[in-house]
């Protein structure tokens, strides 16, 4: 395997050291407009010259002479592609790419669209110049989409359906074909489209000696292997009689299997899976089996000959998805319809045959008709700007045995010769003259005389002709003949040779060539018998009914949905689509034989079939049509030699091509011609940048030739000044387009150097700048450095003269102590001795010995209370004891939060909650998962029973914005994670209690499991917690045990307790639903009812204020007010300035629907700030009127409160 890397690398390399060197090579006239000797014989030489090394491009001008070397020569490489990418055609020496790359340049320079012409004969190498383009345009897009890799990979599914070997060519196409390339704005493919013309479908049946049929056979019955073909009933190819008769089988160095492996990986990529494979290879394989079904006369009809051949027919019947009578009938039986009946009447068994190939050439056509519209399904695109259109038609035939396709493709040369012509001889003289040029008129052969000969009307031609015959009962290929001979005898085109029988001789432009009339007439109808349609149409197998279907049926298995027959319909009755149904294949399914008329409604009105030479004298001229709305470039190939042998230069063959092709005139007119126009205003646009001094005028046609004197073009033999036009030649453009090139690089170049210069400049500025930064920074940072250092030493010796001074007193200090304490022992001293003498010595020891014990008794007692203290005993407990019974008769109250520890708190109990001074807090709600489940917290918001509002994953964010659920879609957590100090929450709510609406005043916080199946027994270890927003600190946890089947949890309820005071319940109740719409009526239970509305008149008189910190009472005073709130109802008092015993004698009148009025205490700081001191909440009793005169309140003691005291209230209630 290394050895066989080793030799391809070597003969890569050696192909591109080889392609190297013709590039290089300059041998002859590179174009023959240039040439002295101006005869054929001289352009004979000058193509030999160059063919013999290889070079096998000329150029005539702007068309291309490619002369077949029957060779790959290694000039197609990527290399190459660069090499003539972006370059002017005649720069570097001919090549095919230039004339791609020359039609690109123009599609975009002038935004037309473009066509290239491939012609010659068959064998000249059209299909592999075609191959050649589309691989040039593909990678010269740069960038792919990939329907360029598409274009290039239909060519082997079009060449195994359409193409054979010949006697002239072993690739040669046996149908015509145009493959518009199409491009977006950008220039970059990104369609194709392909229209195909007269598929030579008489091969299927004959085949000249050393000539095989279609590729497609070969490569089924020598590539397949055994197993495929026991699928399909295959054998060897000699077996099959529709392939056998040529006796060529195989094609020297064609892999037939390789070929066969290339054509099914290039069908994957146009969207036909193996099931649409096999079902092509039915239809194939049918095809091959038809022409071994054989039939011998009985009677008046016939028979099946052999055993072998109603075994081919019970095969084909298969393959097609028919029965075996079904086809049989269709092959051996005709209808004839009568007035009142249709008659069956049996066929001879050569009228059998006959039928037979006629379904072959049918299913074959269809089959092909089908595979092209796939492809153009898959690349086409629905909008474009523009296309360049490749044309690779079959080239002039002459064969021993002439039939109607030969003259249909020989009239399309024709055709495409008088498209040459008039482009190259006609047109150009015209506009010569139109102009006024001075121009010699060139005589050229005119081929128009055999086109009237062939499509002309009146006087009629031979397709007019051929087209009455068709249609009249009783006409025979002989009376055509008849005919023809009567009505063109005199024609200087016709002839009818003596002795030959069944001839006619059309002189064409190449050349004279007899045609056999034998099966004109059966050809040019072009349609099988009404009753055969109707049995295809109703197989069993949906490909074929599909494929046969007068309409586009609805395929329910997805083979496909669109009709080749419903299009020939539409196109036959003049609707140009597959619309509507035109034919009616009549008869219910599975009874062929017993329908009605299967003549569609176009039939019933007496409308004519198009004929074969109808339709393809359309099609030409619609591409021709085609052709003129384009800018054309021509590729005009030729064959070197018959033998198809390399290195051989047939110098007739190749004299009698240059002949018939006008290749002399072609030379003349375009060396002597003005091959390159540009109207004055866009020539002096394109060409002042190379005399910038000439001024421009209103008359652009003075500054045209003002230019065109200070170019130096040779006028009037280089360049001409036309009344509309500038008309130069080729190599006179050519020199100008370098010189503009070199003008525009130079100011390009300018260009760059400017900027550059700018762009240096700005790099410079700021460079400067970021230097004069670092040199301030640079003369700030050394004297701080240098103050910094001083400053600290400054420090140094300040600290050692307080340490100085320091040492100093306490020496004093301690000095004054010792005198202290030496006179203080001396007093002890002399009192001790006093009291010796007044009771004696003993009794003094005895006392002091006694004073001892009791410090030790003392001492002890102490380290006993201080260790109870320590352990939580002690006095704090005794205390606790004395007050049991006195808190027993007390109200029992809702415990208090507090920031120093969490409390975990027992289902149903109620805490009141502290609020900051910013009034937020989070709720954090969190469980472990047992199995991966789906839940979501949701919070619930009510005006008592009413809802309000909601707040959940999906809408993170009440309507005031007060709730936000931090693991919503809107969140601020990507991942969960807990902003408290006890582990991670699943789900954080945080909750701005001073920004939540007046309206809301309960808060239910929900948890719902989302994941079907599941229920909260998969979830264990449930909590809800309030967390300190700002300090993190936990204030409660509630911890809710795992349920049964419920999939909801009511976890907790946040409720007003007065206005600006709140109160947390723990519920933890499992309830049934999943969404949070579900639950709005679920948590009704645990909403309070809406309270009676109550009418207060509230009169604040005035308050004492104590234990006021001492940061808000720095002066001895401070600024008051108070503000009374019950449920939406709000009202202030004025302002007590600077006092502690503040009096107001304000009266409020207040109601609403609410148990608590709230009376705040607030302080007035600065303009428009003002902070809160303490508060009293007075309960309300439903039903019990309250009436309150001139009495005392506490302010709650909470946590919050920044002060005590009392304050002075009157209450009177209204109705």
């Amino acid at each position: 395997m290394a050895g066989d890397k080793k030799s391809k690398k070597k003969e890569t390399d050696e192909a591109a050291k080889r392609g190297a060197e013709l590039a290089k090579k300059h041998v002859g006239y590179e174009d023959m407009t240039l040439m002295e000797n101006m005869t054929l014989k001289g352009v004979l030489s000058n193509l030999k010259d160059r063919f013999m090394e290889d070079l096998m491009y000329t150029y005539t001008s702007s068309i291309l002479v490619a002369i077949n070397p029957y060779k790959r020569l290694p000039i197609y490489t990527d290399k190459f592609v660069k090499m003539y990418k972006g370059v002017r055609l005649g720069k570097l020496p001919p090549h095919i790419f230039a004339i791609a790359e020359t039609a690109y340049t123009s599609m975009v320079t002038h935004e037309r669209n473009q066509s290239v012409l491939v012609s010659g004969e068959s064998g000249a190498g059209k299909t592999e110049s075609t191959k050649l383009i589309l691989q040039f345009l593909s990678a010269r897009t740069g960038r792919s989409s990939g329907i360029d890799k598409m274009v290039l990979a239909s060519v082997p599914v079009l060449e195994a359906m359409g193409n054979a070997k010949t006697g002239r060519n072993d690739n040669s196409s046996r149908f015509g074909k145009l493959i518009k390339i199409q491009f977006n704005e950008e220039y970059l493919i990104i369609g194709s489209k392909m229209e195909h013309y007269l598929l030579e479908k008489s091969r299927l049946i004959f085949q000249a000696p050393g000539e095989r049929n279609f590729h497609i056979f070969y490569q089924m019955t020598n590539g397949m292997n055994a197993e495929e073909k026991a699928k399909y009933h295959l054998r060897e190819a000699e077996y099959y009689n529709y392939i056998n008769k040529s006796g060529c089988m195989t094609v020297d160095r064609l892999d037939e299997k390789a070929e066969l492996k290339e054509f099914r990986e290039a069908l994957a990529l146009f969207d036909i899976n193996d099931e649409l494979e096999h079902q092509m290879f039915c239809i194939l394989a049918s095809v091959l089996h038809l022409g071994n079904i054989t039939f011998k006369d009985e009677g008046e009809g016939s028979v099946l000959e052999s055993e072998d051949a109603k075994k081919q027919l019970e095969i084909t019947a298969g393959l097609l998805g028919l029965t075996t009578d079904d086809l049989l009938f269709a092959l051996n039986k005709k209808e004839i319809k009568m007035r009142s009946e249709i008659i069956h009447k049996p066929l001879t068994a050569a009228q059998s045959r006959n039928q037979a190939d006629a379904l072959a050439k049918h299913l074959y056509s269809v089959l092909f008709d089908w595979l092209v519209m796939q492809l153009n399904c898959c690349t086409h695109a629905e909008s474009f700007k523009q296309f360049i259109g490749v044309l690779d038609i079959f080239g002039f035939e002459v064969f021993i045995q002439n039939n109607l396709e030969q003259f249909l493709i020989n009239f399309a040369n024709e055709k495409l010769q008088q498209f040459f012509n008039h482009q190259i001889f006609k047109l150009e003289q015209v506009i010569y003259e139109q102009e006024k040029i001075d121009w010699t008129i060139i005589e050229f052969k005119d081929n128009q005389e055999c086109l009237d000969l062939i499509e002309q009307k009146r006087p009629p031609g031979i397709i007019c002709i051929l087209d009455e015959e068709t249609k009249f009962p009783r006409a025979t290929d002989t009376t055509f003949l008849e005919k023809l001979t009567s009505n063109l005898s005199k024609h200087a085109n016709f002839d009818k040779p003596k002795l030959a029988r069944g001839k006619f001789i059309v002189k064409h432009f190449a050349g004279d060539v007899d045609y056999e009339v034998d099966g004109w007439r059966e050809k040019n109808r072009d349609e099988l018998p009404e009753h055969m349609l109707r049995v295809l149409g109703n197989s069993s197998n949906m490909f074929t009914s599909i494929l046969y279907s007068t309409e586009d049926v609805p395929d329910p298995k997805g083979i496909t949905g669109k009709s080749p027959m419903a299009r020939r319909a539409a196109k036959q009755a003049g609707g140009g689509g597959g619309g509507g149904a035109m034919l009616d294949l009549g008869g219910p399914r599975g009874s062929p034989k017993g329908a009605s008329s299967a003549v569609g409604s176009a039939s019933k009105k007496g409308a004519s079939k198009v004929t074969l030479g109808t339709q393809f004298k359309t099609q030409l001229q619609n591409l021709m049509d085609l052709l003129g709305s384009t800018e054309p470039y021509f590729i005009r190939c030729v064959k070197s030699n018959p033998q198809k042998a390399c290195n051989t230069f047939d110098d007739e063959l190749i004299y009698d091509q240059l002949l018939y092709a006008g290749m002399l005139e072609t030379i003349r007119i375009r060396r002597l011609g003005y091959p390159i126009r540009w109207t004055h205003e866009d020539f002096f646009k394109r060409f002042r940048v190379i005399s910038p001094h000439v001024k421009q005028t209103k008359n652009f046609r003075e500054c045209a030739e003002k230019l065109a004197l200070t170019l130096d073009m040779n006028m009037p033999q280089g360049a001409q000044v036309g009344l509309t036009k500038m008309f130069m030649k080729q190599e006179v453009a050519n020199v100008l387009e370098d010189r503009r090139n070199h003008a525009l690089t130079h100011i390009i170049v300018k260009l760059q150097q400017w900027w550059k210069m700018v762009s240096a400049r700005g790099h410079f500025n700021e460079y400067r700048t970021n230097a004069l930064f670092l040199q301030q920074w640079e003369r700030m940072a050394f004297p701080r450095k240098k103050f910094v250092k001083s400053r600290k030493s400054a420090f140094l010796i300040q600290r050692w003269w307080r340490m100085v001074q320091g040492k100093k007193r306490l020496a004093e200090l301690r000095e004054i102590k010792r005198k202290e304490e030496e006179e203080k022992r001396k007093k002890e001293e002399a009192a001790r001795l006093a009291r010796i003498k007044k009771v004696g010595e003993e009794q003094v020891r005895k006392e002091e010995e006694l004073k001892r014990k009791l410090e030790a008794e003392n001492d002890a007692e102490e380290r006993a209370r201080i260790e109870a203290l320590l352990r939580g005993d002690g006095e704090d407990k005794k205390e606790e004891e004395k007050e049991a019974p006195k808190k027993k008769k007390k109200k029992k109250k809702a415990k208090k939060l507090s920031r120093t520890g969490s409390i975990m708190m027992d289902r149903n109990e109620i805490l009141e909650v502290p609020i900051n001074v910013d009034g937020k807090m989070t709720v954090g709600l969190g469980w472990r998962r047992a199995k991966k489940v789906d839940l979501d917290a949701s919070c619930l918001m009510f005006r008592y029973k009413k809802h309000i509002d909601d707040c959940y994953k999906f809408k993170p964010r009440s309507k005031d914005g007060a709730v936000m659920h931090r693991v919503g879609w809107g969140g601020t957590l990507s991942l969960i994670s807990s902003v408290g100090g006890e582990g991670s929450d699943n789900h954080q709510i945080d909750v701005n209690l001073k920004r939540l609406s007046r309206k809301v005043n309960t808060l239910i916080f929900i948890v719902t499991l989302f994941t079907s199946g599941a229920t909260f027994s998969d979830v264990e270890d449930s909590y809800v917690r309030l967390i300190d927003s700002n300090s993190s600190a936990e204030y409660c946890r509630y911890t809710i045990e795992s349920s049964g089947k419920e999939t909801a949890k009511i976890m907790c309820k946040l409720f007003r307790y007065g206005y600006t005071a709140w109160r947390l319940k723990a519920i933890g109740h499992p309830s049934q639903g999943r969404l949070y719409k579900h639950m709005i009526s679920r948590v009704n239970p645990f909403l309070d009812a809406q309270p009676s509305k109550r009418h207060f008149q509230i009169t604040i008189h005035k308050a004492k204020i104590a234990n006021v910190t001492e940061r808000r009472n720095k002066s001895g005073g401070i600024n008051t007010f108070c503000e009374t709130r019950f449920d939406l109802d709000s009202a202030k008092t004025k302002i007590a300035k600077k006092t502690l015993d503040p009096t107001w004698n304000v009266t409020h009148s207040i109601s609403g629907c609410a148990t608590t009025i709230e009376i705040t205490l607030m302080q007035k700081r600065g303009f428009a700030k003002q902070s809160f001191l303490a508060r009293l909440v007075i309960e309300l009793e439903e039903g019990k009127q309250v009436n309150v005169n001139e009495e005392w309140f506490d302010f709650a003691e909470e946590d919050t409160a920044q002060c005590g005291g009392q304050v002075k209230l009157s209450i009177t209630e209204g109705k």
